[in-house]
């Protein structure tokens, strides 16, 4: 419990006590709750959504959540996020340069526009995820994967420190978490991530029987298999979510993979700017591929 909430002060803006702070020799070990962190922040965000849209129009609300995310982690990955944009856009391929954009404490041009930008599509998929994709009766399953957004993209800062772990400086915060077990810390949170998300799938399941989505695209006609068994739980919709989700994980990292190697080759160095603006990024992408294989498959 101690190692969480220092996760928790960490990784958002509500800070612990004095009392509960971990030694600094084990100050690492709170990557290991990264994801949980995030899936409590998700959470809170869903549970925010639930309540505006009993009275403000979805738009509003997603734009609340929105806000409310950005308030609760203090705007810490937003500001990685536009520190790497500029310093990559603008710096050219002097490596030096960039590093010396990157650590100033002004925002350019590029930046904002990123910013804008990020925040515009991050709105549209989550829009779209939950008016295009729902009837009233199944927000829930929409609801129960927007809230693992934030814990999937805080499972790609364990993802980080596992891949490129050996290129964080040696006098950045980044470098006391950089250890012989980043390995072990990516394996062990992603698979209880998956186990959360199994469980949280079965009692939705449990409490509200017979959901289904709007979309029925090809998995739907593929795996549902309850036409031919008399089960209780629809576990055809269960078989289906799990499906959407591994694929969608595949896809997210293979796309994470990617910019966090482009980013790398530009830089040279793993920061915490550059982490900060992966997470944001893995966030949109989330949204994306989740809409696309929702709408489609």
């Amino acid at each position: 419990m101690k190692t969480f909430l220092n996760a928790f002060g960490f990784l958002t803006i509500f800070k612990v006590n004095k009392n509960y702070y971990l030694k600094e020799e084990k100050f690492w070990e709170i990557s290991y709750y990264f994801p949980l962190v995030g899936l409590v922040i998700g959470l809170i965000i869903v549970l925010f959504f639930y309540a505006f849209n009993f009275i403000f129009p979805p738009f509003l609300s997603i734009i609340f959540c929105i806000g409310i995310e950005v308030l609760i982690t203090g705007a810490m990955h937003i500001d990685g996020f536009s520190d790497t944009i500029d310093g990559i856009f603008c710096g050219e391929s002097n490596k030096d340069k960039i590093h010396e954009i990157m650590k100033g404490s002004d925002i350019g041009a590029f930046a904002v526009i990123a910013i804008i930008f990020l925040f515009i599509l991050k709105f549209s998929f989550f829009y779209l995820l939950i008016t295009n994709l729902t009837k009233a009766k199944d927000n829930i399953l929409i609801l129960l994967f927007l809230s693992f957004m934030p814990a999937f993209s805080r499972l790609s800062i364990n993802y980080s420190f596992k891949k490129y772990g050996n290129l964080v400086k040696k006098n950045s915060l980044a470098n006391s978490f950089i250890n012989k077990d980043n390995k072990k810390v990516f394996t062990i949170s992603s698979i209880y991530l998956l186990s959360l998300f199994i469980v949280l799938i079965l009692m939705t399941q449990i409490l509200f029987k017979n959901l289904a989505f709007s979309q029925q695209g090809l998995f739907y006609k593929v795996f549902n298999f309850n036409n031919f068994f008399n089960f209780n739980l629809d576990f055809s919709i269960i078989l289906i979510l799990l499906i959407k989700l591994i694929l969608i994980l595949i896809l997210i990292y293979l796309f994470y993979y990617l910019i966090l190697k482009f980013f790398i080759k530009k830089t040279g160095i793993l920061s915490g700017d550059i982490i900060g603006a992966t997470v944001e990024i893995t966030e949109v992408i989330y949204l994306f591929f989740g809409y696309l294989v929702f709408k489609f498959l």
